[in-house]
């Protein structure tokens, strides 16, 4: 799983607030990336992360959240959480 670790520490996640715009809409999340002039389009679990991604967390904060959200289990959360991280962050959507 991805994890910003500075000296041993993990530290919170955020996403990138510079040429970077989304708003709700709906049941879902609308991610404008200027830079790269990407859409991207979030519902469900993914509006879910990106919101608390929003206020800064760690990934632990986050498979917590899944896991209360829609009563999945740990090893689901994690696997869900690794995967929408990695996703972002390949889109160089995190700060």
């Amino acid at each position: 799983m991805p994890r910003q670790v500075l000296d041993g520490v993990v530290r919170p996640m955020q996403i990138r607030t510079e040429s970077l715009t989304w708003q709700v809409a709906g049941d879902d999340v609308v991610v404008l990336d200027l830079a790269g002039s990407v859409y991207l389009k979030l519902n469900g679990s993914g509006r879910v992360l990106w919101e608390s991604l929003a206020e800064s967390c760690d990934e632990g904060a986050l498979v917590t959240t899944l896991m209360q959200q829609y009563g999945i289990d740990e090893a689901r959360a994690i696997t869900d959480v690794a995967a929408f991280v990695k996703d972002l962050s390949n889109r160089g959507l995190l700060a």
